[in-house]
């Protein structure tokens, strides 16, 4: 992660197992990109989580990407929750930072190392259709307000008790 940047937040370790195509498609964006992902933990005046259910999802997950060249991590999250769920969000703290190591489940061997930032945040608002969110089509496949946090979170055990 970039020197200095949330330095108080809690740190996690994350290993993420992915076959060989999955790292080589990766692979740019980590070595010679940022590798860095950026989400947010958005909650509405009424303590709602707003959530996206995307096309490589197992569950529902908070609305995040990669952080582009020259992009700071919070302005990657704004970007994102806006793409993903039509929201404005205020983008706080950071909540935590898992540091992630890609490993080749093929080889089972570390391809890369990563980082995951979430940041807390405040938006209010209806979130729009599937079909309105989004970058590519199909990218988005359903993106809500939760009362509590679903049961099918994606990375629920790692994120669970930072939502």
């Amino acid at each position: 992660m970039p020197d200095g940047l949330a330095p108080d937040a809690p740190r996690e370790r994350q290993s993420i197992r992915l076959p060989p195509d999955r790292i080589e498609a990766l692979r740019e964006w980590a070595e010679e990109g940022t590798a860095l992902t950026a989400a947010a933990r958005v909650s509405d005046p009424d303590g709602r989580l707003a959530l996206v259910r995307t096309s490589w999802s197992d569950g529902w997950v908070l609305p995040g990407g990669a952080v582009e060249p020259g992009e700071s991590p919070a302005a990657a999250a704004a970007r994102e929750v806006r793409e993903e769920t039509g929201l404005d969000a205020a983008i706080g703290d950071p909540v935590v930072v898992f540091e992630q190591s890609y490993v080749d489940a093929e080889r089972d061997a570390v391809a890369f190392e990563a980082d995951y930032v979430v940041f807390a945040a405040r938006a209010e608002g209806r979130v729009p259709d599937a079909a309105d969110l989004g970058v590519d089509p199909d990218e988005i496949r359903a993106a809500r307000w939760f009362d509590e946090v679903p049961a099918n979170l994606h990375d629920g055990d790692l994120l669970r008790g930072f939502l």
